[in-house]
């Protein structure tokens, strides 16, 4: 499966931790941007291997097999149906390959984009109050939360709306 979901996902505090929590926001409309020319157009076209495993806190080992992990092929970048807008696709938790390279090409680029998407000015953090209702474009952001003090609880229900189907 090669398709990306445009949806929206909200989430909703219940019970917050005394300190950390948070989730950070990055604006991958505003990463597309800030790509170098030379770099969107040797990507343009391709796609990123994404990895969903959410029990490891780095990307998967393409040289294991990949039956074991949720992943699909999906373009570096998207384009949103109703803005016409750009994204650049890609997270650094879960993007492990750029399709076409070898894996120390795709590596170093991956970071390059990792690092663009998360300067520090395309990052918002919201530092969570129970009650609070946050709601964002899931095919426009990548999303992480800091932590917090393991003995403490942290409960926030998710809601994610389908949109229409990228490929």
């Amino acid at each position: 499966m090669s398709s990306v979901p445009t949806g929206r996902l909200y989430l909703y505090a219940m019970e917050i931790p005394s300190v950390g929590g948070h989730t950070r926001l990055a604006n991958l409309y505003t990463a597309y941007d800030r790509v170098p020319p030379a770099l969107k157009q040797k990507l343009e076209g391709r796609k990123v291997l994404q990895c969903y495993d959410y029990t490891k806190s780095a990307v998967a080992d393409t040289t294991t097999n990949l039956d074991e992990i949720l992943h699909y092929w999906q373009p570096i970048f998207v384009t949103n149906p109703d803005s016409g807008r750009k994204a650049l696709y890609v997270c650094r938790l879960m993007t492990a390959a750029i399709e076409g390279m070898e894996q120390a090409e795709s590596d170093a680029i991956l970071e390059q984009l990792a690092d663009i998407i998360e300067t520090p000015d395309n990052v918002y953090e919201h530092a969570w109050r129970p009650g609070d209702l946050v709601i964002w474009d899931n095919l426009a952001s990548v999303h992480a939360r800091t932590d917090w003090p393991e003995d403490e609880p942290r409960s926030l229900r998710r809601c994610t709306i389908n949109g229409t189907v990228l490929y």
